[in-house]
């Protein structure tokens, strides 16, 4: 009998690895870090229920770093079998990786940005990037390909990032789907997730199960951004380099087709990797939506645009005045050159900050959000005098609402795993499941195992 073993992702949303067994076959489905305060980081020094050696394949269904970040140290301690996922998710696993992997050297380096006694791990170096990325294998969506010898697995759109996709894995005559991260319906940007069909287990994400997203993100951020340009200063917004980076400049494109005082706005964008990202969006035209007047010189349809790759083109930022906007990464201000631009600006009351989506607990954008009088910047303590404006309707992740319009396409009553949500949101999902649906939940817990 087949088992499944939830070792991340699981009373937490971050960590995503589910271990699936199946004929003594061992598969992960994801593979990520775990982030946030220093207690959940920490899981990622536990060992594993198996040697990365005895483990036959990993199946990725997108490529954010909670997803595939924990890759190249899987592939550092002994792991050497086929990673698969879809065609978009390659290269942005690859940016991502990268990224993670100069960013974990970085840090050491600084001793932690000097606020700490010692210098956080390094789990993996650039070689075992590019070793992790040899034995990657993109595979298209709808396209049946054999794991392992013993699972079919086949790719549908999850809607969540460029790329993003549930998984549905055939075996032992059951279907099991792995929802991934799934996102939300009526996007701009991406095309709404696929349905689901039948189901005999679902192991699902809960990362917004308890809530609602506002309505209308676009007229809350044209507020926010004539609030700023009235105050005179800095309008500075953290923002990932997938997805949300690009989400906010559709977003700014469109205010600027009706309003003067947007269009007029100068635009940075100071992020490298989200520089990646858009040419990721230009060689997969197919995974997205038509993007209306993106040209090279608008990209995402946006005037008034510089793009910044330099350290010298970042640092030129530094000494613009009048109202401006600065988009950079990441968007929970746990690193990047964003905190550059806080550490500018945080003290100035003229200034803006934007923050649009969630902020995990423990990270600088959360503590922001809930009030902070002042932080701790390269070890210096700043004062928050800026505007702080948090707006929640930008997530890429479905909310309580769209989760169960998801769930409602399934053609079968599956037993319901919660995962990737903190323990609310994931009784909440299960909750959802059972009562509105008629379906066996239950809240999934680290360490567990279940037999399917």
């Amino acid at each position: 009998m087949a088992e499944l073993t939830f070792v991340g992702a699981a009373d937490t949303v971050t960590g995503s690895k589910h271990l699936l067994t199946v004929g003594g076959k061992h598969v992960f489905v994801d593979c990520g870090m775990f982030q946030g305060v220093a207690s959940v980081r920490a899981l990622n020094d536990a060992p594993l229920p198996v040697a990365a050696s005895q483990i036959a394949a990993v199946i990725l269904t997108h490529g954010h770093l909670d997803h595939v970040g924990y890759l190249p140290k899987l592939i550092h301690d002994g792991f050497a079998g086929p990673v698969y996922c879809t065609p978009p998710t390659r290269p942005i696993a690859q940016i991502v990786l990268d990224d993670s992997a100069h960013l974990q050297q970085e840090l050491q380096e600084r001793g932690y940005e000097h606020q700490r006694p010692y210098a956080p791990p390094i789990y993996y170096n650039q070689r075992d990037v590019d070793a992790t990325m040899k034995l990657v294998h993109p595979v298209a969506l709808h396209q049946a390909f054999d794991v392992a010898g013993v699972i079919e697995a086949t790719y549908y759109n999850a809607g969540h990032i460029l790329g993003s996709a549930f998984a549905a894995l055939a075996f032992e005559g059951k279907r099991v789907v792995f929802s991934g991260d799934l996102g939300r319906y009526d996007r701009p940007l991406l095309y709404d997730p696929e349905p689901m069909g039948a189901a005999d287990e679902l192991i699902c994400e809960s990362t917004y199960a308890s809530q609602v997203h506002p309505p209308q993100p676009i007229e809350d951020l044209r507020r926010v951004l004539h609030e700023g340009i009235a105050r005179g200063g800095a309008i500075v917004i953290p923002a990932f380099a997938i997805e949300r980076s690009q989400d906010i400049l559709l977003a700014i494109a469109t205010i600027q087709a009706n309003d003067d005082a947007v269009a007029r706005l100068p635009i940075h964008l100071d992020s490298p990797m989200a520089e990646k990202i858009d040419d990721v969006f230009e060689a997969f035209p197919d995974a997205h939506k038509p993007i209306p007047n993106d040209t090279p010189t608008t990209p995402f349809g946006l005037r008034n645009l510089t793009i910044h790759v330099t350290t010298e083109e970042s640092k030129a930022l530094n000494h613009l005045t009048g109202p401006h906007a600065i988009i950079s990464a990441s968007g929970m201000a746990s690193g990047g050159r964003i905190l550059h631009h806080l550490y500018n600006h945080l003290g100035d009351r003229k200034a803006t900050v934007i923050f649009p989506g969630y902020q995990g607990a423990g990270t600088l954008g959360y503590i922001l959000t809930h009030g902070a009088a002042a932080v701790s910047l390269y070890g210096d303590k700043i004062p928050v005098r800026a505007t702080i404006a948090h707006l929640a309707g930008f997530s890429a992740h479905a909310d309580r609402n769209e989760l169960r319009r998801w769930l409602q396409t399934c053609t079968t009553k599956p037993h319901l795993y919660a995962v990737h949500g903190e323990i609310a949101s994931a009784a909440a999902l299960a909750a959802t499941a059972t009562a509105a649906l008629g379906w066996k939940a239950d809240v999934a817990h680290r360490g567990t195992t279940v037999q399917l």
